[in-house]
């Protein structure tokens, strides 16, 4: 799985993927779920998640106590265990 940080300059052959967006902390049954229903749609595709980095919750909830359910690399063997090819990870 190839992974970016940043949107700007994408190659080619990032650019065309169909992409499932959310969070995807503690990937679980719904988002393998939400994963496959992507693909279906475009199967010739490459599939790609965009997900944020850092949790949104710390930009957003600054005060509360950081909640992780996985950490970006683990998250990433997830979504690579489920096909995914191309992981937009944004801050």
């Amino acid at each position: 799985m190839r992974i970016f940080h940043d949107w700007r300059g994408l190659p080619a052959d990032a650019r065309e993927a169909t992409v499932a967006l959310g969070n995807f902390d503690g990937v679980h049954r719904g988002h393998a779920q939400l994963i496959r229903t992507a693909h279906t749609a475009r199967p010739d595709a490459p599939l790609a998640v965009l997900t944020f980095e850092p949790h949104p919750r710390e930009l957003f909830r600054p005060d509360d106590p950081p909640f992780r359910l996985t950490l970006s690399a683990e998250r990433a063997d997830a979504l690579a265990a489920l096909g995914v090819a191309l992981l937009y990870e944004l801050p």
